[in-house]
């Protein structure tokens, strides 16, 4: 993929995503368009953004290393990078319509969207990573029950070891 389309992916997966994965399903259809396959970089590029400090949408610098190199991931820091800057002046406007019953509205649907979104993104995910079906529904039931009951992360990242170990 050429630099200059890797920076448009990026940016618009950083544009379009509110925290962390929400980038995710974008990166997914880019990659899978460009033929390349999703899982090969988006897994990887996970456990690294994972296990390194900073916020969770870094895995996007680390999938674009995977496909670009260096050049790749300066490209996409610079990429990342720009979103915050461009949320300035629309926090400025939600400031003013933030009283519009209807703008809030809107703000809850598209929390709902970006939600919607994931479950399907982590769906895919999880079926090429899981060795088998049952295994698939666990994690997904899991990964639900604690995105519900707001288990801290560490909980999570324990309890996920052991029924490592068990399973």
């Amino acid at each position: 993929m050429p630099l200059s389309h890797l920076f448009l992916v990026v940016l618009i997966a950083s544009m379009l995503s509110f925290g962390g994965l929400g980038s995710l399903p974008v990166l997914q259809n880019e990659l899978a368009a460009n033929g390349i396959s999703p899982s090969d970089v988006v897994l990887p590029a996970l456990a690294v953004g994972n296990i390194s400090p900073g916020p969770n949408g870094l895995y996007l610098v680390a999938a674009s290393y995977f496909m670009g190199g260096i050049k790749g991931s300066l490209v996409a820091c610079l990429a990342v990078a720009l979103p915050p800057l461009l949320v300035l002046p629309i926090e400025r406007a939600k400031r003013r319509l933030i009283h519009l019953s209807r703008f809030r509205a809107m703000l809850r649907s598209l929390a709902l969207a970006v939600v919607a979104l994931l479950v399907v993104t982590d769906w895919s995910l999880i079926t090429h990573a899981a060795a088998n079906g049952p295994l698939s529904i666990a994690v997904m039931v899991a990964g639900t029950l604690a995105l519900l009951f707001r288990v801290p992360p560490l909980v999570a990242v324990i309890a996920a070891i052991c029924v490592g170990f068990i399973w």
